[in-house]
Parts: C-alpha cells; structure tokens; sequence
C-alpha cells in the first residue's frame, strides 16, 4: 500500500469543531459534529495538548500557574471565561462558588475575566475570544479538555463532568492530533491476540509517520467510552476503533482483522474527505 500522504496544511489546520462531551458539549469522538455542536471551544481541542507545550516568553499568570498545580496534584481543573457585567456572569460564577466548595478535593477552580491584559496567552490559547460567554472547560489531570460548557451550567452537571482515565486519554491524543486506534478486549473477549496485533501493527507502520498511538480498555469498565464511540450493549469480541482528529470515525472493526485491513479502511476515509486529509486530521 502507498503511503499516506500529511500535507502541512493538515497537520496545522485542525478542524476546530471538537472538544469532548456529552450533549451540553461537542463530542471529540465517535459522533457527526454536524449533529453534536453546541459551542466550539473547538479552539479547546488544540489547547488540549497547546497547555503541554508552554513557552517560557513571559512568566505564567496567575490562571496558568493554578492549572499547572492542578495537573501536578493530579487534579481536575475547571476553568471558568467570563466577562463582568455580562448576562448569566454573576449567576455563573456564584455556581462555580457552590461547586468549589463541594468538589475542591478533586479539582481546582479558575476564574478568568477575558478583558484581563494578564490571561491574554490563556485566552488566545483557548479561543475564548468568541465563544459564547461564560464559558467553562473542564480539565482531566492529562491536560484533556473532556467537556465544555456554554453559558449556564448547575452544580450538578459540574458534579458529574469528570471521566474516566481512559476517557481522558483518548481525547489528549486526539487533541494532540494523533490518530487513535482504541483496542477494547478483556478476558471473555474473543480474538483478542488477533486483533490486538493487528492494531499494533498499524499504528507502527511507517505510512502513518509516528502519528498514531493505541489505547487499550476493558469494555466491561468503560461503558461512558464505548456510548462515545457509538458502541450499545456489551462485546463479545475484540473491537478496534480507529478515530482520526479532531473525532471522525474511521472504522469499528470485531474480531480478527489485519493491519492492512485497517490501511485500507483508513484510505478510504482519507479519499472521502477530500480537503487534504492525513493521520494528523482534516484540512479545512
């Protein structure tokens, strides 16, 4: 099989419809964004793995360095953008109060006002600029953005915002840019030596140029992952699920399969979209 081709246009042009979620958010996997958008901090997916890569121009601000203790203490981080004065401001931000107070054992809380000089690099970072305001990303430990929040949110929602490791680690990648192949099997899965080397075969293949990484879970302990990735009802056979950035899925596959089974199917999807697609994502 030929190469698959990564244009630079691909790689820096991320479609940015993507963050993570549940039906308050964007899903960043396993769904039609066309169905699931509600609010594009889709700027978030590429903060997602832009916060791993902070630069040293100008010392941290007070938000960024309270992110940074959050992800060294292993940490949830909720980060709240919103402008004083503005429609649902005040009510927002006595809600994060309530939910901080509740939950501040798990996560850390940070407010930041977007006209602040001092969170310029943070706003950018997460394109807050034009979002509909105010607007609350949800950070796993990892640096995930796994759920986004426009405008009004209850304690509750905030309450059950957190996910599961592995949920969090498939959206980094993504967010990362990389191509996922999602490995799920357990002991009463069949196939599982078959389909795990055919997933480690295509993620190592040169074609793909390092751009891949696979995940493997237990479908019995992630049912929030396997709803994400349109998955019902349990699995009586390994499953590989390949998702290329910012979340299209690119194959669901049962059983045995082969690397070049899954080339294949990646192929096709790359021909489909049309715009200068590659491991990397979609070009606009």
């Amino acid at each position: 099989m030929r190469g698959i081709a990564v244009s630079r246009q691909s790689i820096a042009a991320l479609v940015l419809i993507a963050v993570i979620g549940i039906p308050t958010a964007i899903v960043v996997y396993g769904r039609s964004a066309a169905r699931d958008i509600a609010v594009s901090p889709g700027a978030a997916a590429a903060a997602g793995s832009a916060q791993a890569a902070q630069t040293s121009r100008a010392p941290a601000s007070p938000a960024e360095r309270a992110l940074e203790r959050a992800r060294k203490d292993g940490k949830y981080a909720f980060l709240l953008f919103y402008r004083p004065k503005d429609d649902g401001d005040a009510k927002m931000r006595d809600v994060f109060d309530r939910a901080q107070t509740r939950l501040a054992g798990k996560a850390a809380f940070v407010s930041v006002d977007v006209g602040a000089k001092a969170e310029s690099r943070l706003i950018e970072q997460y394109a807050v600029s034009k979002a509909p305001l105010p607007l609350t990303l949800v950070m796993a430990p990892n640096g995930a953005v796994v759920n986004a929040f426009p405008k009004a949110v209850d304690e509750k929602t905030l309450a059950g915002a957190f996910v599961s490791p592995k949920v969090a680690e498939v959206s980094k990648a993504l967010q990362d840019r990389k191509l996922v192949t999602l490995c799920l099997q357990n002991a009463r899965t069949k196939h599982n030596a078959e389909s795990r080397r055919a997933a480690q075969q295509f993620v190592g293949d040169s074609s793909l140029q390092g751009q891949a990484v696979l995940v493997t879970a237990d479908p019995a302990a992630e049912a929030e992952l396997l709803k994400r990735c349109g998955i019902t009802g349990g699995l009586s056979e390994s499953t590989l699920v390949v998702l290329l950035p910012p979340g299209q899925l690119v194959a669901k596959v049962a059983g045995a399969t082969t690397k070049e089974d899954l080339l294949a199917k990646l192929q096709a999807a790359l021909a489909a979209c049309g715009s200068g697609c590659g491991p990397s994502g979609c070009g606009q």
